[in-house]
């Protein structure tokens, strides 16, 4: 298996403010650009936490798998998640390729974070893209992405990013339900969770996959990963919906990560995920696994294994017919 194509089964594997909703009663960030305020000039890159040097990556979940998060639904979204039925795996864990866009791609492998006047981007090497964070600028209004459109100031040492316009398909999770039982929740409907060759890899630059789990061979990510992902609840969100993540150094390679999400069509309250910690990768060998320490291009072609999340089961391409495929693209 490539390591192209093994991403794409590693992303589909693995688990889990100053900007408010009208509807809470404050307005969007559409404030005029700070004048003087850092991320303005090349050398105001001197005066901000080193968030830059090497890459970050957290080894929390993907998704939210605490009911401590679970905030009070709006009517319509409580008949919405009384009438849910769990999911094996997340939503965009289909073929294609697609991304699961905010805030599931910042947890989904090494990170990057980069600077140049006006601006911050961080390169999400799970997905292969790329987020632009617009510093001091007023939020305005832009057609929706699956990264929304964002920007960013400093408060302190705290890097804050207030992020709207997001696409529909992006995987946004309501909060977390019962799951489904153990036994269940991976591999096709009535058959053993399969194991799948090597568990899930981290992908390029990230920690190898461990040693394949049990059950019958081919997709869908180990028993004990997806017993997690299933009790994540996933819906549509709102046209308003919106995010702000407040980034801050805690020790000089550890980044803590908080987020919080407003739609008043879901909550009545806004959602609180649940805190995470981004460790700083840098080349080497730790107690996670090796990593080069350097951002590395990461563009998905073709996944072999994919989920359908209208039959809740995955999907085996035929091996043979893939190495063709791969084949013919150089691969």
């Amino acid at each position: 298996m490539t390591n192209r194509s093994r991403m794409a089964v590693s992303i589909a594997a693995l688990l889990a403010g100053s900007i408010f909703s009208s509807a809470h009663g404050q307005p969007v960030n559409n404030a005029p650009a700070q004048v003087g305020a850092p991320a303005a000039t090349w050398a105001d890159a001197a005066k901000m936490p080193d968030f830059f040097t090497g890459m970050w990556m957290t080894f929390s979940p993907m998704v939210d798998g605490s009911e401590k998060v679970n905030v009070p639904y709006t009517d319509a979204a409580q008949k919405y998640v009384d009438a849910y039925k769990p999911k094996r795996d997340l939503p965009y864990a289909q073929d294609g390729c697609l991304t699961p866009g905010l805030p599931v791609a910042m947890r989904s492998g090494p990170i990057k974070f980069a600077y140049s006047p006006g601006l911050i981007t961080i390169y999400m090497q799970g997905t292969g893209h790329t987020r632009f964070i617009r510093m001091n600028q007023p939020m305005g209004t832009t057609t929706p992405k699956y990264y929304g459109s964002s920007v960013g100031h400093w408060e302190g040492d705290t890097l804050v990013i207030e992020s709207q316009d997001f696409l529909n398909e992006i995987s946004f999770q309501y909060g977390v339900g019962p799951g489904l039982p153990p036994d269940s929740s991976s591999g096709p409907i009535g058959g053993p969770p399969p194991g799948g060759p090597g568990g899930f890899p981290g992908g390029p630059g990230g920690p190898p996959g461990g040693p394949g789990g049990p059950g019958g061979p081919g997709g869908g990510p180990p028993p004990e990963i997806a017993n997690g992902l299933s009790k994540a609840i996933w819906g549509p969100h709102g046209e308003g919906m919106h995010m702000v993540e407040r980034y801050r150094m805690v020790s000089p390679d550890t980044i803590e990560g908080k987020l919080t999400v407003y739609d008043d069509t879901v909550w009545k309250q806004p959602y609180e995920a649940g805190t995470r910690t981004y460790n700083r990768i840098v080349k080497g060998v730790s107690e996670k696994g090796p990593f080069s320490g350097e951002p590395e291009e990461w563009v998905c072609t073709v996944s072999i294994t994919s989920f359908d999340p209208n039959t809740n089961t995955y999907n085996d391409k035929d091996p043979e017919e893939m190495v063709k495929f791969l084949d013919k693209l150089g691969r």
